[in-house]
């Protein structure tokens, strides 16, 4: 549970006493804990492998490697969603840099970089053809580099505009990949989608140091 102290409480997001506490375009509200099942599904595994990886990673560094990390905190610090800045430890900073670079399949890094450019996702329009089996993000600006990850939605329903807990990454390593290897992988994930039904995509790039870019959600209509 995140609680930001005023006079009084003034914001708060998390778990606490059975309920959930968050935001949205209404404002802050609270709702019920649910516990969802635990279906150990093939994408939780990985994610959960990957995880426990970068774990004995570090636990693997020398004393000098993991002081490059902590020294490095001040340099990557990011804005929680109360707006204020925060730092992550010299551990999660490994960990968060190194699962985006693995994503993208590039080298894990020892030793703490320096930031680097962050490349911007252009606008683009997506469409999904069910007919053609292919996925075109219908901006040639936008190509299938190393450095890009996308995450894609099931089915929405129409009156759907909040999707950040729905985005699921369909894939990231896409270098030398085609628009039918993007459609192949999201029917993997989610099987047929009919003609006609609503989804969103989000795209960011990441750069060498493992610093994503801010995402790019689109809406778009399967044909």
């Amino acid at each position: 549970m995140k609680i930001k102290w005023g006079s009084i409480v003034v914001n708060g997001s998390g778990k606490l006493g059975g309920h959930v506490y968050s935001k949205n375009r209404g404002g802050n509200y609270v709702r019920t804990l649910a516990t969802p099942s635990n279906p150990q599904t093939p994408f939780q595994q990985a994610g959960r492998a990957v995880f426990s990886s970068l774990t004995q990673g570090w636990s693997a560094l020398s004393n000098a490697q993991r002081e490059t990390w902590n020294n490095a905190v001040s340099n990557f610090e990011r804005t929680d969603q109360f707006g204020d800045v925060r730092q992550l430890s010299g551990k999660g900073l490994y960990i968060s840099l190194n699962k985006e670079l693995l994503l993208v399949g590039k080298s894990q890094l020892t030793v703490a970089p320096t930031p680097g450019p962050i490349q911007f996702v252009p606008d683009y329009t997506p469409v999904l053809s069910t007919s053609a089996g292919t996925v075109d993000f219908g901006n040639p600006a936008i190509t299938l580099s190393e450095g890009l990850v996308y995450a894609v939605t099931p089915v929405l329903t129409q009156g759907t505009s909040f999707v950040k807990n729905k985005l699921r990454i369909m894939s990231a390593q896409l270098d030398g990949k085609d628009d039918a290897f993007l459609h192949d992988v999201i029917i993997d994930r989610y099987g047929p989608v009919p003609v006609g039904a609503r989804m969103a995509v989000k795209l960011y790039y990441v750069n060498d140091a493992g610093q994503r870019s801010p995402g790019l959600t689109k809406f778009f209509d399967v044909v």
